[in-house]
């Protein structure tokens, strides 16, 4: 029988174990960052909808005000004559313009509300379920297997050789 086998890689097997339990440690940190931002996005669309309905009532209350003022406005003066108007229809204008742009962007909103959901979950939601499970299941049981290998190759290097029987004379 010959002499054992050479195992020299032993701290090369155990860097690459430490290093796979980072990288393991990292991607669960990245995954939960990333759940986190997907969230933030959605409150954020959220909190964006309720501010352009907030801003549209706003702009309609400013539109009643303005057909009121121009309604007022139009009124005969004592003299009989109708005043100049354009100030209060520029308003006028102006108020319906930010209505309009409100109602646009409640319009952005929706459909962002709508189609959000279902772009996190073609893109995001499948994938990260795959590696979340990976990181979960695979991987620990790729470390705990890799494990038992390196402590058989301690175990394996921490046995010396059968010294071969002196051979006897003549």
């Amino acid at each position: 029988m010959g002499p054992g086998a050479d195992v020299q890689a032993i701290e090369a097997l155990e860097d690459w174990h430490n290093a796979l339990c980072l990288f393991r440690e990292e991607a669960l940190e990245s995954l939960n960052s990333i759940t986190l931002e997907v969230r933030r996005a959605f409150d954020w669309v959220d909190e964006e909808a309720k501010a352009w309905h907030r801003e549209a009532r706003e702009a309609e209350e400013d539109v009643v005000r303005a057909k009121a003022e121009l309604a007022h406005r139009k009124t005969k003066d004592f003299s009989g004559r109708i005043p100049d108007t354009s100030v209060q229809e520029e308003n006028l204008a102006r108020a319906k313009a930010r209505l309009r742009f409100a109602g646009d962007q409640i319009e952005v909103c929706r459909h962002w509300v709508t189609k959000l959901p279902k772009m996190v979950s073609e893109e995001y939601e499948g994938t990260a379920r795959r590696v979340g499970t990976f990181l979960d299941i695979d991987l620990p049981a790729a470390l705990a297997r890799l494990n038992a290998r390196i402590e058989a190759l301690h175990r394996y290097t921490g046995v010396k050789p059968a010294e071969p029987a002196p051979e006897a004379g003549p």
